[in-house]
């Protein structure tokens, strides 16, 4: 017998003298982790559907508001300045409490975070729902009921992407399951909308939408907690790897993340920066405009506000069958900034229709490409995020960067247009669309450039997050070798650095910023500019207020 033979039989045989304890505890039991089964494909997708339903609620009743703008300003007797404002809180309050949530998303998970900010939204369902109940008729209350909802709905979606960023991998079913999201949020949206004049006309009371959205809200937040309850049950039970970490392993429960450093904020990447003001216009510009999409085309074609919900609610209704074969595409394919590009494009030819059609065919296909822009923009956006910050731990932070800062461009279009209708002596929105065709024409400048610097070598030194999420999936990790050959031979600024990395560090390495004087610079002007984004929503939403007020005193 071999000498290694007789030194295997000796570790893993006890000798007589051994007592009978340390024979058992000499015997090696698999950790309990290892021993878990995989995670069925049958609890993804029941994870997927009540993930998706988080949210349902909240979608139903966000939307109530604007399409209701004609019954509301006239039954609460308000301006177009002091609805623009009632509009703008939610903004308002999120321009900074998202970050915040950001990170305690990231700190706690997903599936808790779930739960409490459902919550949030059902309370505000509730309280607007009362402010229209037996003559109230309150503005303040109503607004109050807002500010609670935002509270909530801002960062709602943030935690549901983070459910998911822990279950599914880029390229693997992540972007399907955004899909999936954003298509229940349209079909709440589309029913919400496109029946709430319906109900008020119906039923003699704009109060009966908003308390059926209270209790479409009290659903969705039973599907939240039963979010929070599964995640413990497969967590407890499943082999589950957690995709947010940086290695591949089962995943106990949330990781807990440390106490927040603002060095997060800073060491973003000049291309999430580019992504970020991509979204300033784009979606912020996307966003903003369905505040008066209904009133809009109820002026344009001279009907009622049961045709004008109906012809505004379109652009909710190809998203719900698109967006999920589209993630599909984006798992298989990659070609995220293509799409952006193209949503883009869309969203400026749509504004273009609005903006000058002569003919109701015209108008109407302006909705169509509306509706086409809005279908094709979320997913590869949050897909990007997740696919060029280095630490996908950090993919909650990330996100609500980003939606803070579309949060204060949506106050400042919503409360500048909402004065420019007001200066109309015909109330016509027609001069406000002008300003939304000019976010739209800068989006498609910023996707353009985004996408010529997939193509172009110099984009692809300085930028080569951006060119990564444009490839395929499957072939990441040899574009990722790539890259980091001709980011050797062009960026010399970098100093030494350690040849024996593997792909998955190579890929990291290539996603974090640049340590160079321009790209410092760099960096820190663009965290300065979204401070001062969100800053001046903050003092034009104070000039909202008063003028609004100056408007109600004057009789305007």
């Amino acid at each position: 017998m071999s000498a290694a033979s007789i030194h295997f039989l000796d570790a893993v045989v006890p000798t007589k003298g051994e007592s009978e304890d340390k024979r058992q505890s000499s015997i090696s039991v698999p950790s309990y982790s290892s021993v878990k089964p995989k995670l069925p494909v049958r609890w993804q997708a029941a994870m997927i559907a009540l993930t998706c339903m988080c949210t349902f609620g909240h979608h139903w009743s966000n939307g109530l508001v604007t399409t209701l703008k004609t019954t509301i300003e006239h039954e609460l007797k308000i301006n177009n300045s002091e609805f623009a404002t009632l509009v703008s809180v939610t903004n308002m309050v999120n321009t900074f409490l998202c970050i915040a949530l950001g990170f305690i998303i990231d700190k706690y998970g997903g599936p808790l975070l779930s739960a409490i900010l459902a919550a949030f939204c059902l309370a505000g369902a509730v309280v607007e729902a009362g402010a229209t109940t037996d003559g109230l008729n309150s503005y303040h209350i109503l607004m109050v009921g807002k500010i609670i909802a935002a509270i909530g709905g801002g960062s709602l979606d943030n935690a549901q992407h983070k459910i998911f960023t822990a279950y599914f991998a880029p390229g693997s079913g992540f972007a399907m399951s955004i899909g999936f999201i954003w298509s229940m949020a349209n079909v709440a949206q589309y029913v919400g909308q496109s029946t709430a004049n319906v109900m008020s006309q119906n039923l003699g009371s704009y109060s009966w939408p908003l308390w059926t959205g209270a209790i479409i809200g009290f659903f969705s937040f039973l599907c939240a907690v039963s979010v929070f309850v599964l995640d413990k049950y497969l967590r407890l039970s499943y082999e589950v790897i957690d995709h947010c970490e940086q290695s591949d392993q089962p995943s106990a429960g949330s990781v807990k993340g440390g106490p927040f450093n603002w060095s997060i904020v800073r060491q973003m990447p000049l291309t999430f920066w580019f992504v970020v003001l991509f979204a300033t216009f784009q979606n912020a510009g996307m966003a903003s405009f369905i505040t008066v999409s209904t009133q809009f085309a109820q002026q344009r074609l001279q009907k009622g506000a049961v045709v004008g919900g109906w012809v505004s609610s379109f652009y909710l209704i190809l998203p719900i069958g698109l967006t999920p074969f589209l993630g599909m595409f984006i798992d298989a394919y990659g070609r995220r900034v293509t799409i952006l590009f193209l949503s883009a494009c869309m969203f400026l030819i749509s504004m273009l229709l609005l903006r000058f059609s002569q003919t109701v065919p015209t108008f109407i296909c302006g909705y169509v490409f509306y509706a086409l822009a809005g279908s094709i923009t979320s997913a590869p956006q949050v897909e990007i995020i997740r696919s060029i910050i280095p630490d996908p731990h950090y993919y909650a932070t990330a996100f609500a960067i980003k939606k803070s800062i579309i949060q204060g461009s949506v106050i400042i279009v919503v409360t500048a247009t909402g004065k420019i209708q007001d200066l109309s002596s015909t109330n016509s929105l027609e001069g406000a669309v002008t300003v939304w065709l000019a976010y739209a024409f800068v989006s498609v400048l910023i996707s353009g450039a985004l996408l010529g610097a997939c193509h172009t070598s110099l984009g692809q030194r300085y930028l080569p997050a951006v060119r990564l999420s444009q490839v395929r999936p499957k072939y990441v990790e040899k574009e990722v070798e790539r890259l980091w050959e001709l980011r050797r031979h062009t960026v010399t600024e970098e100093g030494p650095r350690d040849e024996n990395l593997t792909p998955r560090q190579k890929d990291e390495a290539l996603k974090r910023p640049l340590s160079s004087s321009v790209s410092l610079y760099a960096r820190r002007v663009a965290l300065g500019a979204g401070f001062i984004i969100v800053l001046i929503a903050w003092v034009i939403f104070g000039f909202g207020i008063d003028w609004g007020d100056h408007a109600s005193a004057t009789g305007e």
